[in-house]
């Protein structure tokens, strides 16, 4: 039955007869409603209400596409995409998907987006899987206007934009789409295209049980107590553990240099990844400047609020040696000069994290820190805690090993 609703949650607004029961359904069919004989191929896919049995269904709904019934085009296209009753065949897919949407089918249009996003049973072409996303949104297509939302949102295509995501998921989530819903929380939690409401956050929660199996119910009810106790990101566990996973990012190449220094981007990400209400290290307070050393290395700094107490930083700082296909993160950090070793009345240690490729200096296995990485400790700083100061110290200690 899960099957069944995952499947038909690409259809919201596609039926014509959801409520009709079986026979109601097979007397419109024998009546000769098209419509309705593809919602009866449906259950008979995934046994809903009918006995399984997926040879039929798939005739059912090849008879309709084969007839010119747009509905029929683009279930047939769907069962060639996600191997309902059939192989695998992207390129048939497209083809269903195409004819449907020439006839005006929306969701359609949306499916053409996800073929050409994804290059599948066509070339991969990101402007066209957009235009096709906005067309099936234009047209009501709950499915189009959530994913063209989540372009909006981190600008992928399209240039960010919050507000445009937020109506585009309010549209979608008064249809009742599932995932609409739950990215509509998150944007009201984060203030994204919207003002921050944490009563808001947990309406669109509540809305999401509606439905639900009761292991989901017990997760979303985990999520909105997170939100009611003020789930907080601790400021260490950002400046040494995320944002290193950043960089080890960036050095496997799953994101590029522009995208590792985006601090919007950064907090999207946090967003996605946890429902937090407070940042103990405040988010819309960083910033970064960049230092192009020669034409192989770059130091981008980032500027973090003044450290409230040790360990906490003042600047963090990826240094990317191109030419040699090296990172490394470093810190500045505020520590206790309780022996007064450092000579200066407010030290501050030199640190960081990098990947490590040998056993004897890796951290171990279940540490707190990121897989693969290693803490560094560099002593004091020498000197004043100024940026220029540490960028020299540090470009000292990178270029040195």
């Amino acid at each position: 039955m899960k099957q069944f609703l995952l499947f038909a949650a690409l259809l919201i607004g596609s039926l014509e007869v959801q409520a009709q029961s079986i026979e109601a359904l097979r007397d419109s069919m024998a009546a000769g409603n098209l419509n309705c004989q593809v919602d009866l191929a449906i259950c008979y896919l995934f046994g809903d209400g009918v006995e399984l049995d997926v040879e039929k269904g798939v005739s059912l709904i090849r008879d309709a596409a084969e007839k010119g019934n747009r509905y029929g085009e683009l279930m047939m296209g769907m069962c060639y995409k996600d191997a309902h009753g059939v192989e695998t065949d992207y390129d048939e897919a497209f083809r269903w998907f195409l004819s449907s949407a020439q006839k005006g089918n929306m969701r359609a249009m949306c499916m053409l987006g996800e073929a050409y996003k994804f290059g599948q049973g066509t070339e991969e072409d990101l402007a066209k899987a957009i235009y096709y996303y906005e067309q099936g949104a234009s047209g009501g297509d709950a499915l189009s206007q959530y994913a063209l939302s989540r372009h909006y949102l981190v600008g992928d295509g399209v240039e960010r934009n919050w507000e445009k995501c937020f109506d585009l998921l309010k549209q979608s989530a008064e249809q009742g789409f599932p995932d609409a819903l739950e990215l509509l929380s998150r944007c009201y939690l984060n203030g994204w295209g919207t003002p921050k409401s944490q009563d808001k956050a947990i309406y669109c929660l509540e809305e999401l049980k509606q439905g639900q199996e009761e292991s989901t119910i017990q997760e979303i009810d985990e999520v909105i107590a997170n939100i009611n106790k003020g789930d907080t990101l601790n400021a260490y566990m950002f400046q040494f553990r995320i944002l290193p996973q950043w960089l080890s990012g960036y050095a496997d190449g799953a994101i590029d240099e522009q995208e590792l220094i985006d601090l919007e981007l950064i907090k999207l990400q946090l967003g996605f990844s946890h429902y937090i209400t407070h940042y103990e290290c405040d988010l819309d307070s960083l910033s970064i400047s960049t230092h192009q050393v020669d034409d192989s290395i770059t130091v981008h700094v980032i500027h973090m609020p003044e450290p409230s107490r040790s360990p906490l930083c003042k600047y963090a700082a990826y240094v990317i040696d191109k030419k040699n296909d090296r990172s490394r993160y470093y810190t500045l950090e505020k520590s206790l000069n309780l022996f007064d070793e450092s000579g200066v009345d407010d030290p501050y240690v030199v640190g960081g994290m990098a990947l490590v490729d040998d056993e004897v200096n890796k951290a171990p296995s279940g540490s707190n820190y990121p897989d693969g990485f290693s803490h560094l400790n560099f002593g004091w700083l020498e000197g004043e805690p100024t940026e220029e100061n540490f960028v020299n110290t540090i470009l000292r200690l990178f270029k040195d090993k």
